[in-house]
């Protein structure tokens, strides 16, 4: 069984019929470091799935660079604000290291969920958690200090703290790298 038919059954189980097409569906792109793998600007049209790298969700404001998520092995991501509506995403996505992403179009994914009710309920599941995701990073942004979102920042991605750069890891945290730096010299 494949990787990202793996991470579909934990997010909901597919039955038999849904996971045979939906692995016929699903097309494989390697993109080099640095790569934009989607841009802001562009309908996304594509749930992609980090079969091997690094990948961050991003944008910049007033020439500062703002990183709204990681993404590493076995995790699906979308430009959600496009994917859904179709309107243009108002961030990127870069891969940090060379990075093999499996997609599956949008028709696709529509098709699969009107074909099967396993695969509408996975869809379903999987906005859930993306929305719920989104409405935890905007509470700690709100009302967690900037150490305490390092440590929170810590605890969901720590395994990946060797993978991201120092730049990165404060773009996340909202702050500048020489706080970052003071937070990372008291600990």
């Amino acid at each position: 069984m494949s990787e990202y038919l793996r991470s579909v059954n934990q997010i909901s189980p597919l039955s038999e019929e849904a996971a045979e097409e939906l692995l016929q569906r699903f097309q494989t792109k390697t993109y080099p470091k640095g790569a934009l793998i989607h841009t802001q600007g562009k309908v996304c049209k594509h749930l992609f799935f980090v079969k091997s790298g690094l990948v961050k969700h991003f944008y910049y404001h007033h020439d500062n660079q703002y990183v709204l998520r990681f993404f590493d092995e076995n995790n699906f991501f979308i430009a959600t604000d496009s994917f859904f509506n179709d309107l243009p995403a108002e961030y990127s996505t870069m891969a940090l290291e060379e990075t093999t992403i499996c997609y599956l179009k949008y028709d696709d994914f529509e098709d699969l969920c009107q074909k099967y009710h396993s695969f509408e309920s996975f869809a379903r599941k999987f906005i859930s958690m993306v929305a719920y995701t989104a409405i935890s990073k905007l509470k700690n942004l709100l009302y967690l200090d900037a150490t305490e979102r390092y440590a929170k920042f810590l605890k969901e991605f720590g395994h990946l703290q060797q993978r991201i750069s120092l730049g990165d890891t404060a773009g996340y945290l909202g702050i500048s790298q020489v706080t970052l730096s003071r937070i990372r010299s008291k600990k």
